[in-house]
């Protein structure tokens, strides 16, 4: 409004309301009220509309100048900042605005999206967090590398160099030879990778393969048979077992020394060795007689026996002392009775006689230190000299003959000293009655409990007193008494054997 509208009509022009002037107030009422009407009523619109010098609405908010107005979260004035507390939208800074606010934030990519670089949290991604980001096969949130997660964000698996779940090696390289397998499992023998210490590995636990279950080559000596290879391994390296170096079955043609055999098949099981060879038993050779470590002529007529059981009784020849410097000579061994093995050391003509209660029948050449007579000849006497032979006994066999080298029908054992023949050369010694093997007399044969005198040349000497005389002469036994006191051998031929 001019200032000359305002003057005329009586407004301030300062305030806009007009004043009533007193002279129209007090000399024209009509005026006056019409006066009155105008200058009292509120105006319809004030000077403010055009001059705006008063405010009827609040004003406009604004961001930035300090107060908190309108939908304003926070206003900081010049201290709002998007990397701040209050960004300069005048919004509180929070996760997922997209705003990165410092020291708070290490970033905010406006979404809450975990699988990318920034997290839901406003945090970067990184292996370790419990969150499975870009790059990462997994995320566990610890750092225990033998899980199924290792540190790296990784799956765990064989050959990643760390021992993870259901390992019991990881080596990192996918080397079999090594103290790891590729299967991350420790190198053992028969996991069928072949280990520097190992000389083969066939996986399995089979022993009579070309790889033993001790990861070594199979061969001969090892004790275990390899099939379609070895008959035998007794896992030793000698022939004298069931099973040769060779790992074959010993048997009695294969050549050699093998088994139970004593020398190249013969001996033991196999057929009896001939002379020389090598022995164990007598029973080993084909002469009955083991002497030393080799196949002899028999010492005796028991080693014979011994040596070959199913010898029938007969002459044969012995050798005293093996090898020794005693030549062999001939013998008749009785086989059958009382277990056999008895040497024939005198033998009486076959005539009976009746000598009473004579000593001797006076011949010669007749006892344990004479000889006579053949072998081939039973009509005569015979007498070995078993003192000039050279042959040892501990047993004596006697009693009467029926003219051949077979036993009548009376026979005695008796049981003597060691070297009895040069012990009691002018002597004798008290023996007992001897065991009755067979006859009418089973006991009280006296006449026969001495034995000695065995310088004597005319008889084999036996009798019931201290003193010489009596006992088997070239002519018969001498007993002195008919009955059992004599052992009823009195005026009989009879035959004396030793073993």
């Amino acid at each position: 409004m001019s200032c000359w509208l305002a003057c005329a009509t009586g407004e301030d022009p300062t305030t806009g309301f007009g004043s009533m002037p007193a002279t129209a107030t007090m000399t024209a009422p009509t005026t006056m009220s019409a006066t009155t009407d105008v200058s009292t009523s509120a105006p319809t619109s004030g000077p403010g509309d055009d001059m705006g010098g008063g405010a009827t609405e609040p004003p406009m908010p604004e961001c930035g100048d300090g107060k908190v107005e309108g939908d304003e979260e926070c206003d900081l004035g010049g201290d709002n900042d998007d990397a701040g507390e209050c960004t300069a939208g005048c919004k509180l800074a929070v996760c997922g605005d997209g705003l990165v606010q410092a020291g708070v934030e290490a970033c905010d990519d406006g979404n809450g999206d975990d699988s990318d670089d920034c997290t839901g949290a406003c945090v970067a991604a990184g292996c370790g967090d419990g969150i499975v980001g870009p790059g990462e096969a997994c995320d566990d949130g610890n750092m225990t590398d033998t899980d199924d997660c290792t540190n790296a964000c990784a799956l765990a698996a064989c050959g990643d160099g760390i021992v993870g779940p259901g390992e019991a090696c990881d080596d990192g390289n996918g080397d079999d030879a090594d103290a790891c397998t590729a299967m991350c499992k420790s190198a053992t023998c028969g996991d069928g990778a072949l280990q520097p210490s190992e000389e083969c590995d066939d996986g399995n636990q089979v022993d009579t393969d070309a790889c033993l279950n001790t990861c070594l080559n199979a061969e001969c000596g090892d004790g275990a048979v390899q099939a379609g290879v070895e008959e035998c391994d007794d896992a030793n390296l000698g022939n004298l077992d069931a099973c040769t170096v060779e790992c074959k079955t010993s048997t009695c043609s294969d050549g050699i020394q093998s088994g139970s055999e004593t020398d190249i098949d013969c001996g033991g099981s196999c057929k009896t060795c001939n002379k020389g060879k090598n022995c164990a038993v007598d029973t080993d050779c084909s002469t009955g007689a083991c002497v030393n470590g080799s196949c002899n002529l028999p010492t005796n007529c028991k080693q014979l026996k011994s040596g070959l059981p199913s010898t029938p009784n007969g002459v044969y020849q012995i050798d005293v002392d093996g090898d020794g410097p005693r030549m062999p000579f001939d013998v008749y061994c009785e086989m059958t009775i009382d277990g056999g093995g008895w040497t024939l050391v005198g033998r009486s003509r076959n005539t009976p006689s009746a000598p009473g209660c004579a000593d001797t029948d006076g011949g010669g050449s007749f006892g344990w230190r004479a000889a006579q007579g053949s072998l081939a000849d039973d009509g005569n006497a015979y007498s070995l000299d078993v003192a000039g032979k050279g042959l040892q006994f501990t047993q004596v066999l006697f009693g009467d003959h029926a003219g051949s080298k077979a036993f009548a029908g009376t026979i005695y054992r008796h049981t003597v000293v060691a070297n009895f023949v040069d012990v009691h050369q002018n002597t004798h010694y008290y023996i007992g009655e001897p065991t009755a093997i067979q006859g009418a007399c089973p006991t009280g044969a006296s006449m026969l409990a001495w034995m000695g005198f065995t310088s004597n040349v005319d008889t084999f000497h036996m009798r019931d007193v201290d003193g010489n005389g009596f006992g088997l002469t070239g002519s018969g036994w001498r007993t002195c008494y008919d009955t059992c006191v004599g052992g009823d051998l009195n005026g009989k031929p009879g035959q004396i054997f030793v073993r």
